[in-house]
C-alpha cells in the first residue's frame, strides 16, 4: 500500500493496468471504517496495487485527483482504475474488501 502526497506521485496509480485508489480523511470515523476495509483487499490481494491519500493535510492532491477522474470529491471514496481510467467507484460505508474484490476481478 503506498500513500500519494504529491501530484509527481499521484500519476503512478494511472499508469497501472489495474489499482484501487483510496481518498480518505485522517480522523473521520467513516473514513476509518473504509481504511480497514482497503486493508483487509489488500492484505488478501498482494499483487493488486494499492494506493490512498489523505485529503484532509493533502486538499489540493485530492482535489486534483478529482478533477482527473472526472468524479465529484467525497471521502470516503475508492476507485477502481483500468488503465488509468475509473472503472468503479464507491463511497463512505459501500466501500468493502468484499466490493473491491469483486470489481477488481470483474
Amino acid at each position: 500500500m503506498r500513500d500519494l502526497t504529491t501530484e509527481a506521485e499521484a500519476d503512478a496509480p494511472f499508469r497501472e493496468a489495474t489499482c484501487v485508489l483510496l481518498k480518505h480523511g485522517a480522523h473521520c470515523p467513516i473514513s476509518r471504517a473504509a481504511r480497514a476495509e482497503l486493508e483487509a483487499f489488500a492484505e488478501r490481494h498482494p499483487d493488486v496495487p494499492v494506493y490512498r491519500v489523505e485529503v484532509t493535510e493533502h486538499r489540493a492532491l485530492s482535489d486534483a485527483l478529482a478533477a482527473r477522474l472526472g468524479v465529484e470529491h467525497q471521502s470516503p471514496q475508492a476507485f477502481v482504475l483500468r488503465d488509468g481510467a475509473p472503472a468503479w467507484h464507491a463511497a463512505h460505508f459501500d466501500i468493502t474488501a468484499d466490493g473491491l474484490e469483486r470489481r477488481v476481478r470483474e
